[in-house]
This record gives C-alpha cells, structure tokens and sequence, in this order.
C-alpha cells in the first residue's frame, strides 16, 4: 500500500493583527484583548502541526490539535462573542502558517486542496487525520495543500462547490456598485 513520505516541519507562524481582525470581524481591539488574543496564540502553538507529505511535489499539511477544537467549543458554550474570536484566532494561525510557508500565496490567492487520493488519505491515517471523499479534513481547524505551492483555484478538488468558483454576485449584499 503506497504512503507519501512524511517530514515534519517545524513551522511557527508570526501573529498577523490584519487577518485577526478580518476573520474576528473587528474594527480594532483594545490592549487588555489583545494581551488575552496573544497569551491564547502562545498557548496553542505547541498544538500547531505542520508537515510536508512527500517528497519533491508533494502537500503541505497545518492543522491545530483536537485539544484547540475542544477549548474553542467550550468556550462558544460560554459565549458565542468569545468562541467566534476564539475560532478566528485558530484561523489566523492556520493562514499565518500557509503564508509562512508559501508566500507567493499572498492575500487573495487560494490554496487549492488536492483529490483525496488513496495514497494521500492513507498517509493522513498514519498521521491519525482521516480525509473525507468530500475533501474535509477531520480537524476543524486545518488545511492541505500542494507544496510546493502550484495550482489554483482550477485545480482544487472543491472548486464545484467553492463560492469564488461559482461567480455569485454580492455586490448587492456588500453595498458596491457593479460599474
């Protein structure tokens, strides 16, 4: 049964205030929160996981433990305001590691998600990650990708259900103009 190799890399991201505050959908923060924000990035960056799946063109692999999923639910349970913070914190140290990891991704380029292969969803087994048929890796919080970073959006095995891919126009939700 053919496996991928698997090294893992040791990857830690910087804490990238932008992005927190796009995914948290906040205008700004004060410094008590964010002295919370960045004692709960210290905190979780021993349960980052990050690996490259075989050799020269293989994947990139970042996902959070099921520790940080665990922390994030109990805290939506308390309340809903500080689990979507803490969900975007989770997110920003996913992206941050992607970005780390292949700049050329930049702010608006997607990382495609490869077939779930038998090969590929093996070697996530071994590993103790289980890929779905879907494509959904069963960590909440994490991705896969081609790494070196190659493709896009026309090689990813979601794009039939990606909402980019699907050329919906918002710009009657978002308040633009179409000219």
């Amino acid at each position: 049964m053919k496996t991928l190799s698997i090294t893992p890399l040791l990857e830690q991201p910087d804490f990238d205030f932008s992005t927190f505050l796009f995914l948290a959908q906040m205008d700004e923060v004060g410094p008590q929160e964010m002295r919370a924000v960045l004692t709960t990035w210290e905190r979780w960056l021993p349960h980052l996981k990050v690996y490259k799946l075989g050799e020269r063109k293989g994947f990139a692999l970042v996902y959070l433990e099921e520790c940080v999923e665990e922390n994030v639910d109990t805290i939506w349970n308390e309340s809903a305001a500080e689990g979507f913070k803490h969900e975007a914190i989770a997110q920003t140290m996913i992206m941050g590691t992607l970005k780390a990891l292949m700049p050329e991704l930049g702010e608006k380029e997607c990382a495609p998600v490869p077939e779930p292969t038998k090969p590929l969803r093996r070697t996530l087994e071994k590993i103790g990650l289980h890929m779905q048929e879907s494509g959904a890796l069963s960590r909440k919080y994490s991705t896969i990708t081609p790494y070196p970073h190659r493709y896009g959006c026309e090689r990813c095995y979601l794009k039939d259900s990606c909402i980019k891919h699907m050329n919906l126009d918002f710009s009657k939700i978002m308040g633009e103009s179409k000219e």
